[in-house]
């Protein structure tokens, strides 16, 4: 047993704390501690060094310290646990503040670890935190040696098992954590206690993961971990916390799907599907974590690589559970197409919903307003579209049915020389080779809500485009994305003028080589505010097979339409804006790593899209904010910035780099990782030189200062901070 704290440190994981715990009878000496107030015993207790990721030298001494990117608040009043836990899951503070570690403390009260905030001081977060719970704390854990007592897994609420991880493509801070202890953590665990096996374990129904059982992956999954066969009493909730966080990779974040394959160990069927829900919500890795892959690997599966080259191999995933109208339209459409079917849907969707607006998190009201390109080679399936506007759109065409008749109505008696009045019918759905004048007419004759176009072939609107100052509408398109005034001054007595505030949305379809051509100018905008799709490669592939849709299906949707076109008034979506500004970040953390620029210019439209859509998800939702909408809000952010990077990225960053063509990006190689502990100013301008990128370094190195990422040491040198 450890007697001291002067051991030396070693790396955590998972399995060494279990055999800690039960090498060192942890749980017999807590009960000696809390029941017979036996304090002197706390020293045998192994500790945690949660503010150190490794030590220089080898032993605990805070000068030699590399921080591990967590802070620590330490509450001394005891009793407040539970109270704490409760807050801290109904006010959804795990995501907020990215709780990793929730535990009563071996004195009985209570600590937490949480990533550290970037630019902020450890002291800093800490009384944030404390602030924000309204409790009192120990000041004296923003020593990075400071260690912390283990306790065993009935008194943890939460222990994430990110922490353990080695995620070099994670954003967060820092990845592995110090353990102290001075036995070594390779010791062969002989945990003799008692374990409690699941009486009636869950019927996986020969369910398989790559032709493997679910069934063995949990097994194998559970020695990992460290607990045998199945968890002890009291280590049940936390075991099947972590199975769930490991085991939602490869069942879809289907919280149905895990509480039928992860046994239940006697637990009530609440908590089973509460603690699930909790680990499939919690922050996760940009793949399938490393522990995961091992096991896979080690039962025969071909697991994701994760390199760039294998990414676009298989079919993007879309979500198991959509809001609405959403999930029928995926579930009527082909693995390959579901992607786009979904996206093609938002422009139409914002048309029927364009009664509402949304504020962003700038404080400025958004409509739903979408321009989606879907691109792919010919006779490939993009006219799918057209089945799904006719469904969509249908109470719209319907409006407008009427009013092209009062339109044309008028315009035969103004042929004939008769004195009528302007019907000014409000036609909303236009086509796409429609004159700038005409568009300006349309839009004020709309009275604000939005024109729709559906370009089956986006070759229409090139050549449209090529006609002139009367013809050409991409300045309209960008305007119509911003929700921005536009208008024109009558030169001629058959011309018309105005102004009006546009309200627009659009989806097109083309080739590859039609859809370059239109986005030619990688700087003129439209590029950040499209949302391009690419369908995936069907050579040689059967001809999709759209599920067809019944009547009882059809009215169905419908019914959701012109409930979307009932909807109005403005709206607040404080958790949307929340989950997209945490996504923003994480790619704003990205680009100080790999310092791709166009990653920095597309991140902040591409997050504005994914708002507008959980606007949709929303709406969809009936006026709720659940975890679906939320979710497919940061997918389609998701998809969106992936295609425009692989369509328009190399191009916007040749431009910045005053490049003569655009170069493919060699890996999205991250700097800071590459560089070494100390560099120069030389050192980062050859990376980058070598990478086909600028040697314009001076903006990025004060980036790095300013976020704490690296000090100044000498005049032409400065020291990365590990966090």
């Amino acid at each position: 047993m450890a007697s001291s704290f002067s051991g030396k440190p070693r790396k955590a994981s998972m399995a060494a704390y279990r055999q800690l715990l039960a090498k060192n009878h942890v749980e017999e000496i807590l009960q000696d501690v809390k029941q017979n107030n036996r304090l002197d015993r706390k020293k045998e207790l192994p500790v945690w060094l949660p503010l150190a990721q490794s030590f220089n030298n080898g032993t605990r001494k805070a000068e030699d310290a590399v921080p591990s990117g967590l802070f620590y608040l330490d509450i001394d009043e005891k009793g407040l646990t539970e109270q704490l836990w409760q807050k801290v899951q109904d006010e959804n503070l795990i995501e907020e503040y990215r709780i990793v570690y929730f535990a009563e403390s071996a004195g009985g009260g209570t600590h937490i670890w949480a990533w550290r905030t970037p630019g902020a001081t450890i002291e800093e977060d800490i009384q944030k935190l404390a602030s924000r719970l309204g409790v009192s704390y120990d000041s004296h854990v923003t020593d990075l040696a400071r260690c912390c007592f283990m306790v065993s897994e009935k008194y943890v609420k939460l222990l994430d098992p990110i922490v353990f991880e080695e995620q070099p493509s994670s954003p967060k801070l820092g990845d592995n954590r110090g353990l102290n202890d001075e036995s070594p953590l390779t010791e062969k665990n002989e945990n003799g206690s008692e374990t409690c096996s699941d009486p009636q374990p869950p019927n996986l129904g020969g369910s398989n993961y790559k032709g493997i059982p679910y069934e063995n992956i949990v097994q194998a999954l559970l020695w990992k971990l460290g607990y045998g066969d199945a968890p002890a009493e009291g280590e049940r909730n936390m075991a099947l916390y972590t199975m769930s966080r490991y085991m939602r990779f490869i069942c879809d974040f289907d919280e149905q799907k895990l509480f039928t394959i992860l046994p239940h160990w006697g637990l009530s069927d609440h908590e089973v599907q509460s603690t699930i829900k909790s680990a499939v919500g919690s922050t996760r890795p940009a793949g399938i974590p490393s522990m995961m892959n091992e096991v896979l690997s080690s039962l025969g599966a071909a697991t994701e690589a994760g390199s760039a080259e294998s990414e676009e191999s298989t079919v993007a995933p879309v979500d198991a559970e959509l809001p609405g109208i959403l999930q029928d339209l995926s579930d009527h459409a082909p693995e390959e197409f579901r992607e786009a079917t979904l996206m093609a849907a938002m422009p139409m969707l914002g048309t029927l919903a364009t009664g509402i607006r949304a504020k962003y998190r700038d404080g400025k009201l958004n409509s739903p307003s979408f321009i989606v390109d879907i691109e792919a080679p010919q006779a490939t399936g993009k006219s799918f579209v057209d089945a799904e506007f006719e469904l969509l759109m249908d109470p719209i065409i319907k409006q407008d049915e009427v009013e092209w008749q009062k339109e044309i109505e008028y315009s035969l008696a103004k042929k004939n020389g008769e004195e009528v009045e302007n019907p000014c019918a409000q036609i909303r759905i236009i086509e796409p080779n429609i004159g700038v004048s005409a568009f300006l007419e349309r839009a004020l004759y709309a009275k604000g809500k939005h024109l729709f176009t559906y370009a089956p072939e986006i070759e229409t609107v090139l050549k449209n485009n090529k006609g002139g100052a009367w013809t050409e509408k991409n300045d309209l398109f960008r305007l119509a994305y911003d929700n921005k005034p536009w208008g024109q001054h009558r030169i001629s007595k058959d011309s018309f003028s105005g102004k009006v505030t546009l309200y627009y949305n659009m989806v097109m379809c083309g080739t590859p080589n039609k859809c370059r051509a239109f986005f030619a100018d990688a700087e003129s905008g439209l590029v950040s505010r499209v949302t391009p799709v690419l369908l995936p490669d069907m050579v040689g592939a059967r001809m999709p097979h759209f599920k067809p849709w019944s009547q009882e299906d059809e009215e169905k949707v419908k019914r959701q339409c012109l409930c979307l076109m009932d909807e109005e008034g403005e709206i607040e979506l404080p958790l949307i804006n929340k989950a997209i500004e945490a996504w923003d970040e994480e790619k704003r953390q990205e680009y100080l790593q790999t310092l791709r620029y166009s990653l920095d210019v597309l991140r902040r439209r591409a997050a504005l899209n994914g708002f507008r859509a959980g606007i949709i998800a929303y709406l969809l939702e009936g006026r709720q904010e659940t975890e679906r909408a939320i979710r497919f809000a940061v997918w389609y952010a998701e998809r969106c910035l992936h295609y425009q990077l692989q369509l328009y990225g190399n191009k916007i960053d040749a431009l910045h780099d005053n490049a003569v063509s655009p170069q493919a990006s060699k890996g999205n190689i991250r700097y800071l990782d590459v560089l070494p502990k100390e560099f120069t100013k030389e050192d980062l301008v050859n990376l980058r030189l070598a990478n086909n990128e600028s040697p314009v370094v001076k903006t990025i190195i004060c980036r790095w200062v300013k976020e704490g990422l690296v000090v100044k040491t000498n005049a032409n040198l400065w020291q990365k901070i590990q966090v």
